[in-house]
C-alpha cells in the first residue's frame, strides 16, 4: 500500500470534506516535491502518525464547529489526542500527563452527573416510601396517612419538575468534559508541525 493510500484509510475519524482536502493537499506536496514513499516517511513520518496528527489538529481547532456526532463522546476526543500526543516519542512524557489530567476531569464530572442522578432517584424512592407509608398508617391514624401520602406525592411532584433540569445539567457536564478536554488537546497538541510548506 502506498503512503497516500495509507494515510487515506489512516484518516477515517474526518468528514469527507476533510479527508478529501488533507489527501489533495499530501498528494500535490509530494508530486511537487518529487517524495517516493520513504522520503515522505522521513518527512511526515508514518501515513498512522501523520493522520492522528490530522485528526487531533480538525478536533483541536476552535473556530471549527465539531459535528454533534462527533461531540456524544468525550472520551472518543480524549483517544485522538492522546494518540496524535504518541504518534511523536517525544511526547510520550506529556501524553501519560494528559491522560492524568483527562481521567481526573472524567471522574469529576461523572461523580458530579451521578451525584444529581442518585439525589433525584433517592428522592424519587422517599416520595414513594412516604406514599407506601401514608397508606399502611391510613388504616390507624387517617390524618397521619393522608400528611405521609401527600408529603410523598410532593416530593414526587418535585422529582416530575427537577428531572429535566438533572437532565439538562447532566448534558451541560457532558459538554463541559468536552470542552475541557478539547481545550487540553489544543494546548498539547496544538498546531505545531503539520502542516508542511512546499
Amino acid at each position: 500500500m502506498s503512503y497516500l493510500q495509507d494515510l487515506a484509510v489512516n484518516l477515517k475519524a474526518l468528514p469527507e470534506a476533510e479527508i478529501r482536502d488533507a489527501m489533495l493537499y499530501y498528494e500535490q506536496y509530494l508530486e511537487d516535491g518529487q517524495l517516493t514513499d520513504g522520503q515522505a516517511v522521513s518527512e511526515f513520518g508514518t501515513p498512522k502518525n501523520l493522520a492522528r496528527r490530522l485528526v487531533a489538529d480538525y478536533y483541536m481547532d476552535e473556530a471549527r464547529d465539531v459535528p454533534v456526532e462527533n461531540q456524544k463522546s468525550p472520551l472518543g476526543l480524549a483517544k485522538i489526542i492522546i494518540l496524535a500526543l504518541l504518534a511523536s516519542p517525544i511526547l510520550i512524557p506529556v501524553a501519560m500527563t494528559v491522560i492524568a489530567l483527562i481521567f481526573a476531569i472524567v471522574v469529576t464530572f461523572a461523580t458530579l452527573a451521578f451525584s444529581l442522578i442518585v439525589t433525584l432517584g433517592a428522592l424519587g424512592v422517599g416520595a414513594i416510601i412516604s406514599i407506601i407509608g401514608g397508606l399502611i398508617i391510613l388504616t390507624q391514624s387517617v390524618l397521619g396517612g393522608l400528611f405521609y401520602i401527600a408529603v410523598g406525592l410532593a416530593i414526587a411532584g418535585g422529582v416530575m419538575l427537577l428531572w429535566p433540569a438533572v437532565a439538562a445539567m447532566v448534558k451541560g457536564l457532558k459538554q463541559g468534559v468536552f470542552v475541557m478536554i478539547r481545550w487540553i488537546g489544543k494546548k498539547t497538541v496544538g498546531r505545531k508541525g503539520v502542516q508542511h510548506d512546499a
